[in-house]
C-alpha cells in the first residue's frame, strides 16, 4: 500500500493511543471502606467481572480505531495490486530507451549510461513470458519507433538494443512520449496488458522540466501501467564549449584589420568545480596553424572565455574552417566545435546615385554619394570597388556581382528599380538607403512599405532643427556598430543633425527593429531591418505573397550625409560609420545560421549556395537537400560538412554542431521530475534491484480512502451503540442498582435484611 500524504497516516496510527491514556489515567482510585453489605457486592462483582472487562476492551479498540482510520483515509491510501495475467492473454512491453547526448557521459563505475539502460532493458526482455511482444522507442532527436509493432523475438530485440550508441542530438523526451501515446492508440484494440518503461537519468541536458508532455492516458480502456528508473543522483563534472564567436563572420584581406578575433566560450557544471586547467586548442585549413591557450579555473567558477586571433592577410581562398577542441572528460561529444567564415578579397558596391561631370566640387557643393564615397573608398588601393548607376535605369543585371547598394537618390528609381532592389535584398544584399537632399516631398518613402516589406513608418515631410540636434550619449554597445563602441561615445558628440526625415514612433506594444543611433528627443538617426519574407522566384510560382525569410538587410540613415543636413560628413564619425553599416552588415548577412545536430533543416544554405543539392558529411554519408532548405533526413554527426551541386561538386562548406544544452548532466530532484512526468500519466519509480520482477507485479494503485471513511463511520456509530449498552449508570425507571449490577433473588433478600437491621 502507498500513501499520498504518508505523514498523516503516521499521525492517525500515533493518535491510537491518545483513547488508551485517558482510560488508564482517568480512573478512579479511591481507598477501600469496608461497611457491612460490602460481602455481597463483591460476589456479585466478581461474578460479572469477566464480563465488564470483555465490554471496556471492546469499547478501547472501537475508540482507537477511529483517529486510526481517519489519519488513514486523509493519507490517500492506493493499494498496490498483484496482475495475474490470464494463459491466454499476452502483455505488451514498450520499452523507451533515452540515447541522446547525455546519455554519452562515462559513469564511475565503467560503461556510459546508456549502457546502463541497455542492461536494464536487456534484464526486463529477458524475463518476458514466451508471448510477450517488446516494442523500442529511442528518445534521441528526432525519437524514433525501432520496433513497431511489437515482436516477440527477444533474442532480435536484444541485439537492437546492444546496437545503439550515444546520439550527438538531445534528447527529446517529450517526442518520445508522443511516440508512445501513438503507439498505445495503436494497440486500442488489442486485449494485452501493456507496460511503458521509461529508462534516463533525467539529467538537465535530457529532461527540459518546462517543456509541454503529451497526456498518454485520455482515451485509452485497456489497462497501462507507466514505470521509470528513478533519476540519477550522482553529479558527474562536465567542460563544454558553447559557443565559436567570430569578430566578424565576414573577413577581408589586405586591410588595416589584418587578423581575425575568434572566442570561444566554455560552461562546466555539475560535480565539485574545483582549480582546474584546460587546455584550448584552435586548428583550421592549411593555412591555419593549431594554436593552445590555457584556460585557468577557479573553484566554483561555472563559465569562461579565450580569444584566437587568426591571420586572413593574403588569404586566397573564400572560406576559412576552424575547429576548436578542449581535454576530454567525461561527456566527449561537446569538447569540440566547428565554424566556416567567409573569406572576401574585394567588396563590390553599385551607388544608385546620378553619376558627377566635370571637375571635383567643393566640399560644401558634395552630394550624399559623393560623400558617401569618399568614406568608402579613400584610397585606390581600399579593397572596396564603387560602381555609379543611373537610378532611373537601374535593373536586376546592375546587381548581379554587388555586395552593397547605396541609394542616397530613392527619389530618382523607378518602379522596376525598387523591385530589383528587392529581389536583391531577399537573395542576400545589403541596401542602404537616406532622404535625397533635393526631393521637396519624399512620396518615395511608400515604397519602404509596399516594396521593401519594412515596418518603418517614415514621414515625407521633413523636420528641421535650426539650432541643430545632437546625437543622444548613450549609444547601444552591442549590434550593428559594436566593433566600434568603446570609442563611439566620442566620435558621435561633436555631430550635429539639422535636417531629418522622421520616423514616426511605433504602436504601443510594437517595434521596428534595432536602432543604433538616436537623436537626443528620441528620434531614430539608424534602423536596421529586413522584408518580411521573400518574394516569389517567378511569377509562375505556386507560392502567392512572400515566401520563406528575406536574407538581406536593409538600413535606414534618416539623415542626408551633406552638409546641409548634418555636419556628419566633416567629423570623424563619417568614415568608421559607414566602414562598419558595410563590413558588419555582410558579416550579418552572411553569418552563418546555426545548423544543429539532429535538425530536418539546414538554414541559409539554399541562398548561400542556389546550387547545392545535398550535404555531406565526415563520414561520407550525404543528406539531400531542396530549395527550401528541407533536408530528406537528419543530420547525424557534428562538424564540416561539404556542400555539394547535382554533379556531386563542392560549392561550399558549412558548420554542423551540438546542441551543448543537451549535454548539462546536472542532476534534478525526483520528485520535480516525477511531477513533470505525472502531468502525462500516473507513472511510478522502478525497483533498479528487481527490474524483472515488474513482469509480475506491475503497480495500479485502487484508492481506498472512500473505503477507510465508511469503515470510520461505522466505527462512530459502533462507540455509540457500544457506549449506550455497556453503561453501568443507574437508571432509576428501571429500577437498576448502583453499579448496573442487578442482584440475584437471594441476594435482594439478604439486602434487605441487611436494611431492616439498620
Amino acid at each position: 500500500m502507498t500513501f499520498v500524504t504518508a505523514s498523516l497516516a503516521v499521525a492517525g496510527l500515533i493518535a491510537v493511543v491518545i483513547p488508551v491514556l485517558i482510560h488508564l489515567l482517568w480512573r478512579r482510585r479511591r481507598a477501600p471502606i469496608e461497611w457491612a453489605a460490602m460481602r455481597f457486592l463483591l460476589e456479585a462483582y466478581h461474578r460479572h467481572r469477566r464480563r465488564l472487562w470483555v465490554e471496556q476492551l471492546l469499547l478501547l479498540l472501537t475508540r482507537c480505531c477511529i483517529p486510526a482510520l481517519l489519519g488513514l483515509a486523509l493519507a490517500r491510501p492506493a493499494l498496490e495490486q498483484v496482475v495475474f495475467p490470464a494463459a491466454d492473454m499476452s502483455r505488451v512491453v514498450y520499452i523507451v530507451i533515452d540515447d541522446g547526448l547525455a546519455a554519452g557521459l562515462m559513469m564511475g563505475g565503467g560503461g556510459t549510461a546508456l549502457d546502463r539502460h541497455v542492461a536494464a532493458a536487456r534484464q526486463i526482455i529477458r524475463d518476458l513470458d514466451a508471448g510477450d511482444r517488446v516494442g523500442l522507442i529511442t528518445a534521441a532527436r528526432p525519437a524514433a519507433t525501432l520496433l513497431s509493432p511489437p515482436s516477440t523475438d527477444r533474442a532480435a530485440v536484444i541485439e537492437l538494443l546492444e546496437s545503439l550508441r550515444p546520439s550527438y542530438s538531445p534528447t527529446d523526451l517529450p517526442g518520445a512520449l508522443e511516440q508512445v501515446r501513438s503507439a498505445l492508440r495503436r494497440l486500442e484494440a488489442d486485449d494485452a496488458r501493456t507496460l511503458v518503461c521509461l529508462l534516463s537519468e533525467f539529467r538537465t541536458g535530457s529532461a527540459v522540466l518546462e517543456d509541454p508532455v503529451p497526456v498518454l492516458v485520455d482515451g485509452l480502456t485497456a489497462p497501462v501501467d507507466f514505470l521509470a528508473l528513478p533519476p540519477a543522483p550522482t553529479a558527474v563534472s562536465n567542460l563544454q564549449i558553447t559557443d565559436l564567436e567570430p569578430a566578424r563572420s565576414l573577413l577581408i584581406p589586405d586591410t588595416v584589420e589584418e587578423s581575425g578575433r575568434i572566442t570561444v566560450r566554455l560552461l562546466r557544471q555539475g560535480g565539485e568545480m574545483e582549480r582546474h586547467l584546460t587546455h584550448v586548442r584552435l586548428s583550421g585549413d592549411e593555412q591555419t596553424s593549431g594554436e593552445v591557450e590555457i584556460v585557468e579555473w577557479e573553484p566554483g567558477q561555472a563559465d569562461a572565455s579565450v580569444n584566437f586571433f587568426v591571420p586572413v592577410a593574403g588569404r586566397a581562398r573564400r572560406e576559412m574552417q576552424l575547429t576548436a577542441l578542449i581535454d576530454d572528460d567525461p561527456l566527449q561529444a561537446d569538447n569540440r566545435r566547428h565554424m566556416v567564415l567567409a573569406v572576401r578579397r574585394r567588396l563590390y558596391i553599385v551607388a544608385v546615385d546620378r553619376p558627377g561631370f566635370g571637375f571635383e566640387p567643393t566640399l560644401d557643393r558634395l552630394t550624399p554619394g559623393q560623400w558617401i564615397s569618399r568614406a568608402l573608398q579613400p584610397s585606390a588601393a581600399s579593397p572596396i570597388d564603387i560602381t555609379h548607376v543611373e537610378p532611373a535605369v537601374l535593373n536586376a543585371g546592375d546587381l548581379q556581382i554587388a555586395d552593397v547598394v547605396i541609394l542616397p537618390r530613392p527619389d530618382l528609381l523607378a518602379d522596376a528599380g525598387w523591385t530589383a532592389l528587392r529581389r536583391f535584398v531577399d537573395d542576400g544584399g545589403l541596401l542602404l538607403i537616406s532622404p535625397a537632399d533635393e526631393a521637396g516631398n519624399h512620396r518615395w518613402v511608400d515604397h519602404l512599405r509596399t516594396d521593401l516589406a519594412l515596418p518603418w513608418p517614415v514621414q515625407r515631410e521633413v523636420r528641421d532643427y535650426p539650432e541643430g540636434m545632437a546625437l543622444a550619449d548613450d549609444p547601444p554597445s552591442l549590434g550593428l556598430l559594436r566593433h566600434i563602441s568603446g570609442e563611439l561615445a566620442e566620435l558621435i558628440r561633436p555631430v550635429l543633425v539639422y535636417r531629418l526625415l522622421p520616423v514616426e514612433p511605433p504602436a504601443a506594444g510594437q517595434s521596428f527593429g534595432p536602432v543604433p543611433l538616436r537623436l537626443r528627443d528620441g528620434s531614430p538617426l539608424l534602423l536596421v531591418g529586413s522584408p518580411a519574407g521573400r518574394l516569389p522566384a517567378s511569377a509562375g510560382d505556386a507560392a502567392s505573397g512572400t515566401i520563406g525569410p528575406s536574407r538581406g538587410l536593409v538600413i535606414y540613415l534618416a539623415t542626408a550625409p551633406q552638409l546641409d543636413w548634418t555636419n556628419l560628413p566633416s567629423k570623424p564619425l563619417m568614415v568608421p560609420l559607414f566602414h562598419e553599416m558595410v563590413r558588419q552588415g555582410l558579416s550579418v548577412i552572411g553569418g552563418s545560421q546555426p545548423i544543429i545536430v539532429g535538425d530536418s533543416a539546414a538554414p541559409g544554405v539554399p541562398a548561400a549556395y542556389p546550387a547545392a543539392r545535398s550535404l555531406i558529411a565526415p563520414s561520407g554519408s550525404p543528406v539531400g537537400l531542396d530549395h527550401s532548405g528541407r533536408l530528406t533526413g537528419s543530420l547525424g554527426e557534428p562538424g564540416l560538412y561539404q556542400v555539394v551541386d547535382g554533379g556531386m561538386q563542392e560549392v561550399g562548406r558549412v558548420a554542423v554542431n551540438i546542441d551543448p544544452a543537451g549535454g548539462r548532466t546536472a542532476v534534478q530532484a525526483a520528485g520535480a521530475v516525477k511531477t513533470w512526468l505525472g502531468r502525462s500519466g500516473p507513472w511510478k519509480w522502478l525497483d533498479s534491484e528487481d527490474l524483472g520482477g515488474i513482469l509480475h507485479r506491475a503497480e495500479s494503485g485502487s484508492p481506498l480512502a472512500g473505503v477507510l471513511l465508511v469503515l470510520l463511520l461505522a466505527a462512530v456509530l459502533l462507540e455509540t451503540v457500544l457506549a449506550r449498552c455497556f453503561s453501568h449508570v443507574p437508571r432509576a425507571a428501571a429500577g437498576g442498582t448502583a453499579g448496573g449490577l442487578t442482584p440475584t433473588m437471594g441476594e435482594r433478600s439478604s439486602m434487605t435484611s441487611l436494611r431492616g437491621t439498620s
